[in-house]
């Protein structure tokens, strides 16, 4: 590699990294109010406002402002340090930086923007969070803890009658796992104890109809899922207890619709024009994100099982993840404590959740 080319990825590389520390003093670093100074740093004033505003970016609690804002006040010298270096030696010129630059100011323009059209969600009143709370008595009156033995397997199409009849009919799962022999398809099963809402919303609404012993089939594209409910105990949630993650919850989906309004008219509104080699693109739609189907005989031959860790016990539900094809052992997905939400994990491994895949302590069955 060249001087001159290693220069240059050294230049995209910190451009990278002081990108939003040039955007932010750009926005904030030019009016000077001695009263409002907490600091100078080679004359150039750091303000108590961007102090208070990196404290509420990075969710600092009125009760820790104190103790974190020292170290948010050290973050915010270093980032003017970084800046005026930045800047001597021109990098906010360089090709790199200026679009690092532009990609963050397009990013907080746009995010801005939608927040603040998400502030104008009213708080969920009384009657609908009764109404949500009396809508899934699976999640709380009724309530129940599950332990469930659950299969995962390839079988042609014009099998699956065969197999939910025989769920339907009260086959036990040593049943199934023979079935599943005999017709030479490979399959995976594991046993978890799970309560309701650590349990997709969808899949909660039919398994609660389930009795003990007895289990559900659902298929496609050639693979199938069948679930029993081994045992299962009852663990109602009043509403009083319900009734502030019922609120909470019903607060971001309602945010998420104002937000997918709101993209919805941004875009019938505009005119969007593609290059003739894009065109194929947008004959396919918008899409927020790409993700890819399961692909079962992929997932089969995988010799850990998948392990998601999901939000509190008691919070309403509603949460669906969709895993990649491909897997490797050290991927890891935290789901945020707020309920209502769809993480779709892409193909690439670009992602802002994590998903960790550890071992399944449970033996691996698959049988051709």
């Amino acid at each position: 590699m060249t001087n001159k080319n290693t220069t240059m990825r050294q230049a995209a590389l910190t451009a990278a990294a002081v990108s939003s520390a040039l955007l932010l003093a750009a926005c904030t670093g030019h009016k000077k109010d001695a009263t409002q100074s907490v600091a100078r740093v080679d004359g150039t004033e750091i303000t108590v406002h961007q102090l208070k505003y990196q404290m509420q970016r990075e969710h600092v609690r009125p009760d820790q402002e104190e103790a974190a804002s020292r170290k948010v006040l050290d973050q915010l010298i270093d980032e003017q340090l970084l800046v005026e270096k930045a800047e001597k030696v021109k990098m906010d010129q360089e090709p790199g930086a200026q679009q690092a630059l532009d990609a963050a100011r397009r990013e907080m323009l746009a995010r801005a923007y939608l927040e603040q059209a998400a502030q104008t969600v009213p708080v969920p009143n009384d009657t609908a969070i009764h109404a949500y709370f009396d809508a899934n008595d699976a999640l709380f009156a009724h309530r129940r803890v599950y332990t469930l033995r659950e299969y995962l397997a390839k079988v042609p199409e014009d099998k699956v009658p065969q197999l939910r009849a025989m769920v339907d009919g009260g086959k036990t799962p040593a049943d199934v796992e023979a079935w599943f022999r005999a017709q030479g398809a490979q399959f995976r099963d594991q046993e978890t104890t799970q309560p309701a809402e650590r349990i997709p919303l969808a899949s909660l609404k039919a398994l609660a109809a389930v009795q003990d012993g007895h289990g559900l089939v659902a298929s496609a594209g050639g693979q199938v899922h069948v679930t029993y409910v081994t045992a299962s105990t009852q663990a109602p949630v009043t509403f009083d207890k319900a009734r502030p993650a019922i609120g909470q919850f019903l607060m971001v989906d309602s945010r998420r619709k104002v937000t997918e309004s709101n993209m919805a008219a941004l875009r019938t509104a505009a005119k969007i024009d593609y290059a003739p080699q894009y065109a194929a693109l947008g004959a396919s739609g918008p899409a927020l994100g790409t993700t890819r189907d399961i692909d079962a005989a992929a997932q089969l031959q995988t010799p850990s099982g998948t392990h998601v860790t999901l939000p509190a016990a008691n919070a309403a539900s509603g949460v669906q993840v969709t895993l990649p094809t491909t897997t490797t052992s050290s991927v890891q997905v935290t789901l945020p404590q707020t309920q209502g939400v769809h993480v779709s994990l892409p193909s690439t491994p670009a992602s802002s959740v994590e998903v960790r895949l550890p071992p399944q302590t449970a033996p691996d069955s698959s049988k051709k």
